[in-house]
């Protein structure tokens, strides 16, 4: 019984391995003997891809990339704005161009805040009142004063 499953499986791989090759090389394998000479099967032109001369493109001449010369990303500084806040709560701030200037101070959860916006170059100072004083009580304050969104001076302050 084994003998005939082993020679059944083994006749049955090489026809499958003959039909691969024959359809893999097409009618022109057999024409000669067939006595017939026709173009390749459909199957010898669905596993090979049609061969096509490489098309050649001209090379394309375009003039070079200009880029404006500057100074590198690096070594660009802007010019920033400097702050001093004194012991009374006033932040004297110093602007190289226009800027928006806010003052914000902080005693646990009492907060409160100053803007200014300073139109030209030039200095400004913002200063806590009297009512922004009395809101926030007494003890330690921290003062900080942002200029264009960054904070550029802090300081604490002992109110009393």
């Amino acid at each position: 019984m084994r003998s005939r499953l082993t020679t059944l499986l083994s006749a049955g791989f090489i026809f499958a391995g003959a039909a691969g090759a024959l359809a893999l090389g097409g009618r022109d394998v057999l024409a000669p003997l067939a006595g017939h000479a026709r173009g390749p099967s459909a199957s010898f032109s669905q596993y090979r891809p049609p061969e096509t001369p490489p098309v050649q493109t001209p090379p394309v001449t375009t003039p070079p990339v200009t880029v404006p010369q500057g100074p590198p990303a690096s070594t660009f500084n802007p010019r920033a704005a400097s702050a001093k806040v004194s012991s009374r709560g006033a932040a004297t701030v110093r602007c190289a161009i226009a800027c928006h200037i806010v003052l914000r101070a902080r005693r646990g959860s009492h907060s409160v805040r100053v803007r200014r916006a300073l139109r030209h170059q030039g200095t400004a100072t913002v200063g806590l009142s009297k009512h922004d004083l009395a809101l926030l009580g007494r003890g330690k304050v921290l003062v900080t004063v942002e200029v264009d969104g960054k904070v550029i001076a802090t300081r604490t302050l002992r109110l009393g």
